[in-house]
């Protein structure tokens, strides 16, 4: 129930007043999930070395083999620097305590008008495990969150509530969230968690809304931002090239993983460390290390199709066939150098069938931004399993759409998304506004199809774009530029992905205007390297 207060498992001591019925939160969660809360949750504590002035919880974000890092509210270092606090006590100290341990605490960044704060602990790790900051789960409103503290340092609470959808913005634009959850001051800075134990956020404050938040795309934010350039660039590389576990009493209980930075961030492979898919070489330090790439554009998601489970025993044969005759792979290269891969649909536009995709896929010349690269081309993998050239005819990086044809192609299906009541067939079963939906993708490697089913909404969360919308759907990079459609085969949208929101997808009525200004617009071959201007302000999703 909402504003329990739920003992730990495995604490024998008592936290106050607590009803039978809490330990149904701890149940309902299960002991995996609750042994992983335990291990991200630390209390930290403002001591003059008798008496402790100022407690709160934090959150492990980084464990390194010499520092760890914890995440914690800016009020702990209010209360630092705070004259009241400090009268009548010698030296402050920060303390970290977890599981009857304690560390010393080193106060790392912090913006008192950012409402976050960093600790730091060194040489010793307190068993921690950090929380995946970079997970691709999505949160939509009235989603149940549990909220979790540590009040001291063996008593793990929790108590659970639901997502507010509506937040409220602060002065520069960014965002604070709201949950139900009922909190207490010990509760600040700790983490909002869902029932899975995929991290939502950094609770603050209880309010007249609820339990204000700091959202998890924006602590990525501002830790990037306001942590010194040496930081960053240590944050930088445990989160993008592996995260070490470590620490000096037990062998290593997580898997080590290093994401690929994307091509563009290299657009000349200067060093020879980039394979002919921009990938990172693997030398002999990773192999030993037993390092493996994550997150590439050849990682499936959902059911693949031919399997006849999961959501394709769900859909219409027919709505299956067509989905497998009209969605494509398609590679951007440099050359020889794959730049960029994602999914396409072929659709049918003023009279021609056309490839709709991402503009993602477009390469910019290194030596002007407003030029497309002169080795710039375009391969397309179609259901056939045969590669043929792509032609880029107009793109739009404002809009994130662009339109490929294929020289001599007819393809076996096309979808029209102009038609509202397009459906290949009507299921019975299942109303006009069955919020089910389903996302489809195609791997440029293997060719493999595949789908997830989720739930799409209206809400548009920490997106400043009104024509972008959220699902439930969990793809990969794989699924960016591949449809959304409704159990009855009905076009909604097409798919983005970002490691920092999740599956995002713009609605079907704004790519129809996308389409409607591209109409009379001479194509991308016909005027050499125009189409869309490029701008360094216009954002791809």
């Amino acid at each position: 129930m909402p504003g329990n207060l739920c003992q730990d498992v495995n604490s024998k001591e008592p936290i106050g007043s607590v009803s039978n019925s809490c330990q149904s939160v701890w149940s309902e969660l299960g002991e995996e999930v609750t042994l992983k809360f335990s291990r991200n949750v630390v209390s930290i504590a403002l001591s003059d070395g008798v008496k402790v002035l100022f407690a709160c919880s934090g959150i492990a974000f980084e464990s390194g083999f010499h520092v760890t890092r914890f995440l914690t509210s800016e009020s702990l270092v209010r209360a630092f620097n705070d004259n009241n606090t400090r009268e009548g006590h010698g030296s402050l100290k920060v303390e970290v305590h977890r599981d009857g341990d304690v560390a010393r605490g080193i106060l790392g960044s912090y913006r008192s008008d950012k409402g976050i704060a960093v600790v730091n602990i060194v040489f010793v790790t307190l068993d921690v495990h950090p929380v995946d900051l970079y997970h691709q789960v999505e949160f939509l409103p009235c989603s149940k969150v549990v909220a979790v503290a540590r009040a001291d340092s063996s008593t793990l609470m929790a108590t659970t509530g639901i997502l507010i959808g509506d937040s409220g913005g602060s002065e520069d634009g960014e965002q604070l969230m709201h949950s139900t959850c009922k909190i207490s001051n010990a509760w600040e800075g700790g983490p909002l968690f869902d029932c899975d134990g995929n991290f939502v956020g950094m609770n603050l404050f209880l309010d007249g809304e609820g339990t204000s938040f700091v959202p998890r795309s924006i602590i990525i934010e501002r830790l990037e931002k306001y942590m010194p350039k040496k930081e960053v660039r240590t944050f930088r590389s445990i989160l993008f090239y592996g995260k070490f576990t470590m620490n000096f009493h037990r062998h290593a209980e997580f898997q080590k993983r290093v994401h690929p930075w994307p091509y563009c961030s290299y657009p000349r492979d200067r060093s020879g460390d980039l394979d002919s898919w921009s990938y990172p070489k693997p030398s002999a330090a990773t192999i030993s290390e037993g390092l493996k790439l994550v997150n590439t554009f050849e990682e499936t998601f959902g059911d693949l199709y031919g399997s006849g489970e999961g959501v394709w025993s769900q859909l219409d044969k027919t709505v299956c066939q067509n989905l497998c005759r009209a969605v494509v792979s398609l590679g951007s290269f440099n050359g020889e150098t794959r730049f960029f891969a994602c999914t396409g649909l072929f659709i049918e536009w003023i009279g021609c069938k056309i490839i709709l995709t991402s503009a993602s896929l477009v390469i910019r010349d290194p030596n002007d931004e407003n030029k497309i690269a002169e080795k710039f081309k375009i391969k397309v993998l179609l259901p056939n399993k045969q590669c043929k050239e792509g032609i880029l005819q107009h793109y739009s990086l404002h809009h994130n759409v662009a339109l490929v044809g294929v020289k001599d192609l007819c393809p076996l299906h096309s979808f029209r998304i102009k038609d509202r009541l397009n459906r290949t067939r009507k299921d019975p079963k299942r109303s006009r506004k069955d919020p089910n939906v389903v996302a489809v993708g195609c791997c440029f490697d293997s060719g493999v199809l595949m789908a997830t089913c989720g739930r799409g909404t209206d809400w548009s969360g920490v997106l400043d774009y009104r024509d972008l919308r959220y699902s439930s759907c969990k793809i990969t990079k794989a699924g960016i530029g591949g449809p959304l459609v409704d159990f009855s085969g009905r076009f909604i949208g097409m798919n983005f992905y970002d490691k920092k929101i999740g599956t995002s997808f713009m609605f079907r009525d704004c790519i129809i205007r996308v389409l409607k200004h591209f109409e009379g617009k001479r194509t991308i071959d016909e005027s050499g390297s125009g189409g869309t201007p490029i701008s360094s302000e216009l954002s791809i999703f």
